[in-house]
């Protein structure tokens, strides 16, 4: 326990705090440290510090690698790894971010390397996005096996991996590298607050197939956290109505709805209502459709706020994991269990603070959800007490709604993609531009391999990924230029086309000229 108590020291003394035991982080890294193919599921509620485990054993790498040489932290978003990797340089100093458009290294090399889902699928498919265009001309493999074998001689941590498992764009892939990751007997973590049943039978299934020592970790009722979580009052009600007719003038506020076209009509009206009791440079907006340097920009004065006063935050789905702050009033959109828990995860986080708000809206639109899982949530909150940190009160809501078995999340997965890509992971005769020939040839099928074909805008020297959709709209405004491409823009279907361009890396270019709303983003 050498390593996990240094990481304490390290990180309270960088941060500021006094330790408080996590019992569940002590029980996995034991595990994780002294089995020779462990399977960890980690059920952690928001707030619990499990990203300490990556540290602890990043750090118990560097002096023992007889298990594994390395930790690399899996994320589903780059919002929460710019944060996770700020707090490792501040306490630590040994970590690299790898992501598209901004990558510290090109192996996964370091004792702690922190990274997206979407690159690590890349990276273990062989296939170095970067290298793209010098692999397809033949110049060279770009890291190909190299890139794989930093993963395979690694533990590989998946946090908050219910985003992966509830996205009908990402499932496919993470099936397939949690199966090549099993059958090579990679040790493996699974960090979350919220695991349906259905998880935890997919997920022991692959490891009882290939001879892993499997647990499931979940804190009890002597834990101190969750004796100092129950000690708070945290109200959770259902409504419908207007979301400014449930935020407290004098206190910290936050509106988290479900798209970026509600979240900036809601803080346009912010700013314009005079009688809400906020100040118009104490209303924030943050959501997906804003530049990296921009976003942390906000966060770094949303971590003042919390420090002084009062304040409204206005945001999207981008805030609820990742984005450090605390908030005494919450009202949300209704959306499914799992949304919901991170959105709550944001009341009454800091210790001392003992009391908070929660408005479900009840009548609020609920795309992009799927609308049965919003309406069986609302369903089976009605009457329930629920504690947004402690999983025994809302456990049985997030297995009624998200499954039970592992069947249920099958019907998801495209069963002819999933081989394909677990072949193109573990065959040694498939090389990078064996692997780029199949991804392109699934390209033009309009087969996409991760996160739908979303479309990337060169904002500056910065990226920001929007829909097809969004695309065609921005163009009719005249807000961006197509580059490499001589064809008008007229629907959806071209758009679409576009979009498939760049993902056969087409030289297509897609730049914003329009004026950056260094308030709203690109709306």
């Amino acid at each position: 326990m050498k390593a996990y108590n240094e990481a304490v020291e390290r990180l309270a003394r960088a941060k500021g705090f006094k330790p408080e035991k996590r019992p569940l982080l002590e029980e996995a890294f034991h595990l994780a440290t002294s089995s020779p193919s462990p399977f960890l599921i980690l059920q952690a509620p928001t707030g619990y510090g499990k990203t300490l485990l990556s540290f602890s054993l990043a750090i118990h790498s560097l002096k023992d690698a007889s298990l594994f040489d390395r930790v690399i932290h899996v994320l589903p978003m780059r919002s929460i790894i710019e944060d996770i990797q700020r707090t490792a340089d501040e306490a630590f100093g040994f970590s690299r971010t790898k992501m598209m458009g901004s990558s510290g290294e090109f192996l996964h090399l370091f004792p702690l390397n922190i990274t997206t889902a979407d690159t690590f699928t890349w990276d273990i498919l062989k296939l170095n996005t970067k290298k793209r265009g010098r692999v397809k001309a033949g110049r060279e493999f770009g890291y190909d096996y190299l890139t794989q074998a930093s993963i395979l001689t690694s533990l590989v941590i998946f946090d908050e991996a219910h985003f992966l498992l509830e996205d009908e764009s990402m499932i496919t892939a993470f099936m397939a590298v949690l199966e090549f990751l099993t059958s090579q007997r990679v040790p493996v973590v699974v960090m979350t607050a919220t695991l349906a049943c259905a998880h935890v039978k997919l997920f022991e299934r692959y490891a009882k197939r290939n001879g892993y020592e499997f647990h499931v970790l979940l804190p009890d009722e002597n834990d101190p956290f969750i004796q100092r979580e129950f000690k708070k009052e945290i109200t959770i009600e259902l409504n419908s109505g207007n979301p400014f007719d449930f935020v407290e003038p004098g206190r910290k506020n936050a509106i988290i709805v479900n798209s970026v076209g509600r979240a900036v009509k809601l803080y346009d009206e912010a700013l314009e209502r005079s009688n809400l009791g906020f100040e118009k440079d104490r209303i924030m907006l943050i959501h997906g459709r804003m530049t990296p340097s921009h976003k942390r920009e906000l966060i770094g004065r949303l971590r003042e706020w919390k420090r002084e006063g009062s304040f409204l935050l206005i945001g999207t789905q981008a805030v609820e994991a990742g984005v450090d702050f605390s908030v005494d009033v919450m009202v949300t959109d209704g959306a499914p269990i799992n949304s919901l828990l991170q959105r709550f995860g944001r009341v009454a986080r800091y210790e001392g603070e003992r009391n908070a708000r929660i408005t479900v809206l009840e009548d609020a639109p609920k795309g992009p959800y799927p609308k049965e899982k919003v309406e069986k949530t609302i369903e089976l909150m009605i009457g329930k007490t629920i504690h947004p940190r402690v999983p025994k009160t809302y456990q049985e809501i997030v297995t009624e709604v998200h499954g039970k078995s592992a069947s249920s999340l099958n019907k998801a997965v495209n069963r002819i993609l999933k081989g394909t890509l677990v072949k193109l992971m573990g065959d040694p005769t498939k090389r990078s531009r064996d692997v780029l020939a199949e991804v392109e040839r699934l390209t033009v099928k309009g087969v996409s391999i991760l996160r739908g074909f979303l479309v990337p805008v060169s904002v500056g020297k910065e990226t920001v990924l929007v829909s097809p959709k969004k695309l065609l709209e921005l163009y009719s405004a005249s807000k961006v230029e197509l580059r490499g491409w001589n064809r008008e823009l007229t629907d959806l279907n071209g758009a679409y086309k576009v979009a498939k361009a760049i993902a056969l890396g087409q030289d297509v270019e897609v730049v914003f000229t329009g004026e950056y709303d260094r308030e709203r983003g690109i709306v």
